[in-house]
């Protein structure tokens, strides 16, 4: 998404003359730090007339009504985050923080349940706001250990066939775990990655709501962490700790994955072509990435998780390229055949490709 239509979209809004607590993330955008600042302090207030939350609500992660724990938590959460860019109480912020670490939290046993039950987006919603009240109360390592779980998390919910609503979650990730690493590991070359990594989250967000309630976030962790977000150097320019073991989620497999097919589609066109199953089309990218200089190609997984679409030329280039490749096997050719023939008719055609799971298509 351009800059225009994000700038136009939230033009339309200021326009509309509606209520919404983004008018401080819009006016933080538009450059107008007065009025930025103000509705941050607005809405600060209207937090503080119900500031007689239950903090002290406690969990151990086998609460009845958890839903409503974390739905709780998300609040506090995002009250925090206006606290902070207010610039006021900077106590009530850590405090919301706190609450939010030491009670959304899962047991391995209620983890292990979920997983089985396939619940999968839950569990990873629960991590990713932990995780963020973590990196904000300076436990970097505990919220590595969250955070690094909430793709894989989110990845396999969409390979049960459903449909994802969880955009921000997928994509605050890439902003998070290189800060993290950071954090861990002040070295010149994380340095980068935390940076790059901030931005890689905003641009990832393509539609203009769901970067409108991106930017919240984003300008949260640069008030947040100035030492990263407006360094030009680290500490230590390489390495001397060695990497850290993170934990990784043991993934069930789902019932759905033997059924059903992964389509790749011109986005109006209605020309497609049937990739495979879900697994086919993880091990395509996992073998691309492996190549390297495919980026377009790499993120073919994210693209079909997160219901994006995307230009076709650079598609059509990354495909044609690696045809050519000698080392590149048969399998890995066909499934890439069958891209560039849906990426060639949307170019012709002025579209954009997408990809979508259609239970009924088999991929034999």
């Amino acid at each position: 998404m351009t800059k225009d239509i994000f700038k136009n979209f939230i033009e339309k809004e200021l326009r509309s003359g509606k209520s919404s607590s983004y008018l401080g993330v819009i006016y933080k955008y538009l450059g107008d730090e007065t009025k930025a600042n103000a509705e941050f302090q607005d809405w600060v207030n209207h937090l503080l007339k119900f500031s007689n939350s239950k903090y002290g609500l406690s969990s151990d992660g086998s609460n009845e009504n958890i839903s409503s724990l974390f739905e709780l938590g998300n609040l506090q959460i995002k009250a925090a985050v206006y606290f902070t860019l207010a610039k006021v109480y900077p106590d009530k912020a850590n405090q919301l923080f706190e609450w939010a670490a030491e009670n959304c939290f899962l047991s391995e046993e209620y983890v292990r349940g979920s997983l089985q039950a396939e619940n999968f987006h839950d569990v990873a919603k629960a991590f990713l706001w932990r995780g963020y009240s973590l990196v904000c109360l300076e436990r970097y390592k505990e919220a590595l250990e969250l955070v690094t779980q909430v793709v894989p998390l989110l990845n396999q919910f969409k390979k049960t066939g459903n449909e994802m609503y969880h955009i921000r979650e997928y994509h605050l990730p890439k902003a998070l775990v290189p800060l993290c690493e950071y954090k861990l590991d002040p070295t010149q070359d994380n340095l980068d990655k935390a940076k790059d990594g901030l931005e890689t989250y905003i641009n990832s967000l393509r539609e203009p709501k769901d970067r409108l309630e991106g930017y919240l976030y984003y300008f949260h962790l640069k008030e947040k962490f100035p030492e990263v977000y407006s360094a030009n150097e680290a500490p230590i320019k390489e390495s001397n700790k060695p990497l850290l073991e993170i934990k990784k989620p043991v993934l069930p497999k789902t019932e759905q994955e033997a059924t059903g097919s992964v389509i790749v589609s011109g986005t109006d066109t209605g020309y497609l072509e049937v990739l495979g199953r879900n697994e086919e089309l993880e091990e395509y990218v996992n073998k691309v990435k492996e190549l390297g200089e495919y980026p377009t190609l790499s993120n073919m997984f994210e693209l079909y998780a997160t219901q994006g679409d995307q230009d076709p030329e650079p598609v059509v280039k990354e495909c044609e390229h690696l045809l050519k490749r000698k080392d590149a096997n048969n399998w890995l050719k066909e499934k890439t055949k069958l891209i560039l023939e849906v990426a060639k008719d949307a170019e012709e055609k002025k579209s954009t490709i997408m990809l979508y799971y259609d239970p009924e298509v088999s991929s034999e």
